[in-house]
């Protein structure tokens, strides 16, 4: 039968601090000792006579945690008027300088810890039915960096997943089915990035670098922008030049270059402090695409 009453470790009302402690007993004493016996119940008889009764804790055991005993603390509960009797576990982790704040908190944590091992569970069932999680986990794992709080620096959508069956222990079916494309596609990107930071470090070491003052570029153009601002809309090109380096510049007038279109015209150039093969133009003058993408 389930208990209900207020010395119960999952009762709300329960405060560590309401007990007293009277006497410590053998519960089962060798049948000749006949004076623990009657210690003991000459102490409960004085409590009885000034109108304690046992609490009714449906319990022959611990009548805190109902866990069988032979050493117990007798202990009285004031308020109720009740004699209950507590093991040495219960009494020295609960009832010895516990307060009710505090063990409301271990409780908590009790209960914590329980919901945190049945979702540890379910995560090593759920991976076991579906292998693809294993390799999501291992895959962000191995590409974590440390720079933050976790530290990796791949897709917003692989690092969702992650914490996604972190947080809940399951994924949809659309989400497993997703996950090896994302990785595919992320290990060519990362494989891309790689091959082209290679190169660039190639173009420095070789000396290479972006010019400075009045140029005349000739390159493909491999960006376009464009910004509002209080004055209108400025359109802007990103061209690498045939000789590696890049310029970022106003696209100027007479021309509507489209990416992949190669381009000439020239312009006074500012290396970037940050990067040699990197430049900012400025004043850009006889514009011409030399060779168009669009038919």
């Amino acid at each position: 039968m389930a208990r209900n009453d207020i010395h119960r470790p999952s009762a709300p009302e329960f405060d560590p601090e309401s007990y007293s402690f009277v006497d410590c007993f053998d519960l089962f004493p060798d049948w000749q000792d006949a004076n623990e016996t009657k210690a003991r119940r000459e102490t409960v008889a004085r409590y009885v006579d000034k109108g304690y009764k046992f609490a009714n804790v449906q319990t022959n055991g611990c009548h805190h945690c109902g866990r069988t005993i032979r050493y117990a603390a007798l202990m009285i509960h004031e308020s109720t008027k009740e004699l209950l009797y507590v093991g040495q576990q219960c009494l020295s982790n609960r009832f010895d300088s516990m307060t009710k704040a505090k063990f409301q908190e271990l409780r908590k944590i009790a209960k914590l810890n329980v919901e945190r091992e049945n979702k540890k569970q379910k995560r090593i069932d759920f991976i076991a039915a579906n292998p693809v999680v294993q390799i999501l986990i291992d895959y962000v794992d191995a590409h974590s960096t440390g720079k933050d709080a976790f530290g990796y620096e791949g897709s917003a959508f692989l690092i969702s997943l992650y914490f996604g069956f972190k947080k809940f222990a399951e994924l949809s079916e659309k989400q497993l089915a997703s996950i090896e494309p994302a990785i595919a596609r992320e290990s060519e990107m990362i494989q891309k990035t790689a091959e082209r930071a290679a190169a660039k470090d190639a173009l420095i070491n070789s000396g290479v670098q972006a010019p400075e003052g009045k140029t005349t570029v000739e390159g493909e153009v491999v960006g376009l922008k464009e910004y509002e601002n209080d004055y209108g809309i400025t359109y802007k090109m990103i061209v690498k030049s045939d000789a590696g380096w890049t310029v970022y510049v106003t696209i100027p007038s007479g021309i509507n270059p489209s990416k992949g279109d190669r381009v000439r015209f020239n312009a006074t150039l500012t290396r970037s402090q940050d990067d040699p093969l990197f430049a900012f133009g400025k004043r850009p003058t006889k514009a011409q695409v030399l060779e168009s993408q669009v038919a």
